[in-house]
Protein backbone atom coordinates (compact mmCIF):
# COMPACT_ATOMS: atom_id res chain seq x y z
CA UNK A 1 0.00 0.00 0.00
CA UNK A 2 0.89 3.51 -0.52
CA UNK A 3 1.19 5.50 2.22
CA UNK A 4 -1.19 8.98 2.18
CA UNK A 5 -0.51 11.84 3.82
CA UNK A 6 -4.36 12.70 3.86
CA UNK A 7 -5.99 13.27 6.95
CA UNK A 8 -8.24 10.25 8.22
CA UNK A 9 -12.14 10.59 6.97
CA UNK A 10 -14.64 10.93 10.06
CA UNK A 11 -18.21 10.09 8.53
CA UNK A 12 -19.44 12.92 10.74
CA UNK A 13 -20.52 16.72 9.13
CA UNK A 14 -19.58 20.08 10.08
CA UNK A 15 -23.24 21.06 11.46
CA UNK A 16 -23.43 17.82 13.83
CA UNK A 17 -20.22 19.39 15.58
CA UNK A 18 -22.15 22.47 16.06
CA UNK A 19 -24.96 20.42 17.28
CA UNK A 20 -22.90 18.83 19.67
CA UNK A 21 -21.25 22.00 20.90
CA UNK A 22 -24.19 23.99 21.44
CA UNK A 23 -25.90 20.62 23.09
CA UNK A 24 -23.12 19.77 25.84
CA UNK A 25 -20.97 22.44 26.02
CA UNK A 26 -18.02 20.50 24.13
CA UNK A 27 -17.51 17.54 21.40
CA UNK A 28 -19.21 14.23 22.52
CA UNK A 29 -18.55 12.08 19.24
CA UNK A 30 -15.00 11.29 20.56
CA UNK A 31 -14.23 7.77 19.78
CA UNK A 32 -15.03 8.30 16.02
CA UNK A 33 -12.92 11.57 15.93
CA UNK A 34 -9.96 9.78 17.37
CA UNK A 35 -10.26 11.79 20.79
CA UNK A 36 -9.37 9.96 23.63
CA UNK A 37 -8.38 13.32 25.63
CA UNK A 38 -7.88 11.71 29.63
CA UNK A 39 -5.42 9.81 27.38
CA UNK A 40 -2.65 11.35 26.16
CA UNK A 41 -0.34 8.86 25.00
CA UNK A 42 -2.52 7.04 23.24
CA UNK A 43 -3.51 10.10 21.38
CA UNK A 44 0.17 11.15 20.48
CA UNK A 45 0.30 7.57 19.28
CA UNK A 46 -2.66 7.76 16.93
CA UNK A 47 -0.91 11.00 15.13
CA UNK A 48 -1.54 14.08 17.23
CA UNK A 49 1.31 16.53 17.60
CA UNK A 50 2.07 18.33 21.21
CA UNK A 51 1.93 22.00 20.85
CA UNK A 52 3.31 24.25 23.88
CA UNK A 53 4.93 23.04 27.62
CA UNK A 54 3.29 19.92 28.80
CA UNK A 55 3.45 21.28 32.37
CA UNK A 56 1.31 24.43 31.78
CA UNK A 57 -1.26 25.37 29.33
CA UNK A 58 -0.77 23.52 26.24
CA UNK A 59 -2.80 21.58 23.59
CA UNK A 60 -2.77 18.64 20.69
CA UNK A 61 -3.26 18.75 17.54
CA UNK A 62 -4.59 16.88 14.35
CA UNK A 63 -5.87 17.14 11.35
CA UNK A 64 -9.11 15.38 10.60
CA UNK A 65 -11.29 15.11 7.04
CA UNK A 66 -15.07 15.62 8.14
CA UNK A 67 -18.31 15.86 5.98
CA UNK A 68 -19.84 19.11 5.07
CA UNK A 69 -22.83 19.79 2.20
CA UNK A 70 -21.69 17.09 -0.42
CA UNK A 71 -17.80 17.36 0.37
CA UNK A 72 -15.41 16.83 2.71
CA UNK A 73 -12.72 19.01 4.36
CA UNK A 74 -9.73 18.68 6.76
CA UNK A 75 -10.19 20.32 9.89
CA UNK A 76 -8.14 20.66 13.04
CA UNK A 77 -8.72 19.19 16.46
CA UNK A 78 -7.69 21.03 19.33
CA UNK A 79 -7.68 19.68 22.40
CA UNK A 80 -6.79 21.57 24.94
CA UNK A 81 -5.03 20.95 28.62
CA UNK A 82 -3.35 22.37 31.46
CA UNK A 83 -1.17 20.01 33.00
CA UNK A 84 -2.27 16.54 31.91
CA UNK A 85 -6.28 18.03 33.03
CA UNK A 86 -8.49 18.02 29.87
CA UNK A 87 -10.42 21.51 29.36
CA UNK A 88 -11.99 21.06 26.25
CA UNK A 89 -11.65 20.65 22.02
CA UNK A 90 -11.34 22.95 19.57
CA UNK A 91 -12.10 23.21 15.91
CA UNK A 92 -9.86 25.05 13.22
CA UNK A 93 -11.99 25.26 10.37
CA UNK A 94 -10.26 26.40 6.80
CA UNK A 95 -10.55 29.19 4.51
CA UNK A 96 -14.08 29.52 2.86
CA UNK A 97 -15.72 26.62 4.45
CA UNK A 98 -18.73 27.66 6.79
CA UNK A 99 -20.02 31.54 6.04
CA UNK A 100 -20.50 33.32 9.53
CA UNK A 101 -23.88 34.35 7.65
CA UNK A 102 -24.30 30.85 7.04
CA UNK A 103 -24.33 29.74 10.80
CA UNK A 104 -25.97 32.48 11.63
CA UNK A 105 -28.81 31.45 9.63
CA UNK A 106 -28.87 27.80 10.82
CA UNK A 107 -28.32 29.21 14.25
CA UNK A 108 -32.08 30.92 14.32
CA UNK A 109 -33.52 27.52 12.36
CA UNK A 110 -32.06 24.68 14.52
CA UNK A 111 -31.29 26.79 17.66
CA UNK A 112 -34.01 29.46 18.34
CA UNK A 113 -33.38 29.97 21.60
CA UNK A 114 -29.96 30.80 21.47
CA UNK A 115 -30.61 33.64 18.85
CA UNK A 116 -29.62 36.16 20.87
CA UNK A 117 -26.06 35.91 20.88
CA UNK A 118 -22.92 38.40 22.04
CA UNK A 119 -20.86 39.55 19.33
CA UNK A 120 -17.34 41.62 19.24
CA UNK A 121 -16.14 43.04 15.98
CA UNK A 122 -12.17 43.70 16.73
CA UNK A 123 -12.00 46.08 13.70
CA UNK A 124 -13.20 45.66 9.97
CA UNK A 125 -11.40 42.32 10.06
CA UNK A 126 -12.08 39.68 12.71
CA UNK A 127 -14.57 39.38 15.47
CA UNK A 128 -15.82 36.76 17.43
CA UNK A 129 -19.65 35.98 18.60
CA UNK A 130 -20.65 33.63 21.81
CA UNK A 131 -23.56 31.36 21.25
CA UNK A 132 -24.94 30.43 25.13
CA UNK A 133 -23.02 30.34 27.99
CA UNK A 134 -20.33 28.01 26.29
CA UNK A 135 -19.07 28.38 22.73
CA UNK A 136 -16.59 31.30 20.89
CA UNK A 137 -16.56 31.02 17.43
CA UNK A 138 -14.49 33.30 15.74
CA UNK A 139 -14.22 35.23 12.43
CA UNK A 140 -12.23 36.82 9.86
CA UNK A 141 -13.06 38.94 6.66
CA UNK A 142 -12.21 37.48 3.30
CA UNK A 143 -13.70 39.50 0.25
CA UNK A 144 -17.29 40.70 0.82
CA UNK A 145 -18.32 37.77 3.83
CA UNK A 146 -16.80 36.86 7.00
CA UNK A 147 -16.41 33.40 7.48
CA UNK A 148 -15.78 31.53 10.79
CA UNK A 149 -12.35 30.12 11.50
CA UNK A 150 -12.16 28.58 14.65
CA UNK A 151 -14.52 26.95 17.68
CA UNK A 152 -13.76 26.82 20.88
CA UNK A 153 -15.33 26.37 23.84
CA UNK A 154 -15.83 25.03 27.96
CA UNK A 155 -14.02 25.93 31.09
CA UNK A 156 -12.41 23.79 33.78
CA UNK A 157 -10.28 24.48 36.93
CA UNK A 158 -6.83 24.15 36.44
CA UNK A 159 -4.39 22.69 39.64
CA UNK A 160 -4.40 26.12 41.05
CA UNK A 161 -7.60 27.19 42.99
CA UNK A 162 -6.87 30.98 41.42
CA UNK A 163 -6.45 29.80 38.02
CA UNK A 164 -9.63 28.81 35.53
CA UNK A 165 -9.59 28.73 31.68
CA UNK A 166 -12.81 29.47 29.63
CA UNK A 167 -12.65 30.42 25.96
CA UNK A 168 -16.29 31.83 26.39
CA UNK A 169 -15.53 34.00 29.56
CA UNK A 170 -12.47 35.28 27.63
CA UNK A 171 -14.40 36.42 24.50
CA UNK A 172 -17.30 37.44 27.37
CA UNK A 173 -14.98 40.46 28.74
CA UNK A 174 -15.09 41.86 25.51
CA UNK A 175 -18.52 41.51 23.85
CA UNK A 176 -21.97 43.87 23.48
CA UNK A 177 -25.07 43.33 22.19
CA UNK A 178 -24.68 43.66 17.95
CA UNK A 179 -27.50 46.44 17.08
CA UNK A 180 -25.78 49.62 16.65
CA UNK A 181 -25.92 49.51 12.64
CA UNK A 182 -24.56 53.02 12.29
CA UNK A 183 -21.25 52.27 14.58
CA UNK A 184 -20.41 49.14 12.77
CA UNK A 185 -20.82 51.01 9.10
CA UNK A 186 -18.45 53.37 10.41
CA UNK A 187 -16.19 51.01 11.24
CA UNK A 188 -15.95 50.23 7.61
CA UNK A 189 -14.63 53.43 6.29
CA UNK A 190 -16.59 53.46 3.14
CA UNK A 191 -14.92 50.05 2.29
CA UNK A 192 -17.33 48.35 -0.40
CA UNK A 193 -16.11 45.01 0.72
CA UNK A 194 -16.37 45.96 3.87
CA UNK A 195 -19.89 47.26 4.03
CA UNK A 196 -20.90 44.30 1.99
CA UNK A 197 -20.21 41.85 4.59
CA UNK A 198 -21.45 43.96 7.41
CA UNK A 199 -24.84 44.03 5.69
CA UNK A 200 -24.83 40.51 4.87
CA UNK A 201 -24.86 39.24 8.68
CA UNK A 202 -26.62 42.37 10.33
CA UNK A 203 -30.15 40.76 9.28
CA UNK A 204 -29.09 37.94 12.50
CA UNK A 205 -28.36 40.80 15.14
CA UNK A 206 -30.33 43.24 17.08
CA UNK A 207 -34.23 42.70 18.61
CA UNK A 208 -35.27 39.12 19.71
Amino acid sequence: MTPSSAPPSVDIGLYDLLDEYLTHGDLVSLAPLGLFPDDKPRMLAEGFEPVGAPAEFNMLEKDVSIRHRRGWFAATLKPFYYGDRYISTGLALPWRRLRLSSLLRWLRTRHPARTRVLFHLVDAEQGALLVGETTAFHFHRQGRRYYVTTIETGSAAGEKPSWHYSAAQWVRRLMSAFGDAGTMRAMADGDAQVLAALAEIEPYFGGD
